[in-house]
């Protein structure tokens, strides 16, 4: 299974992730009276932010895998892009709110993604092959 991940073009992955991270960015930025009325439960919002940057981790990680000392540039672009769009959110003016409370989650959410990129990568002996492209 994992050869058939590998062996998707660059390119794909790249278009994958410019989708991911633009439907990111429109989730954070959508106006509060945007969004679905959908009642959940206290703080649920944090669990869809850990989901999200758990996903953009492993989609970005996939993408542009590289040695394990290279992949601390995504993880502060995950950091960083969660931060900026929590400081839009205050500059839009669009009925939403900065949240440390939300950057810990994405924060979480990159973690736990990072944890199981790089399991993923030794059970399956992806390094050898992500550190040749």
């Amino acid at each position: 299974m994992h050869k058939l991940f590998n062996h998707i073009p660059f390119k794909a992955k790249l278009f994958l992730s410019f989708l991911y991270i633009a439907i990111v960015m429109l989730l954070s930025l959508l106006p509060a009276q945007d969004l679905p009325k959908v009642p959940l439960f206290p703080y649920a919002d944090k669990l869809i932010h850990i989901g999200m940057y758990f996903n953009l981790a492993i989609i970005l990680l996939w993408t542009f895998h590289s040695k394990p000392t290279k992949r601390i540039t995504l993880y502060a672009f995950i950091l960083l892009w969660g931060l900026v769009m929590e400081i839009l959110q205050i500059l839009m003016r669009s009925g939403r709110h900065f949240s440390w409370l939300d950057i810990l989650a994405n924060a979480t959410g990159l973690g736990i993604g990072i944890l199981l990129y790089n399991y993923l990568i030794n059970r399956f002996k992806l390094h050898k092959e992500a550190s040749s492209s």
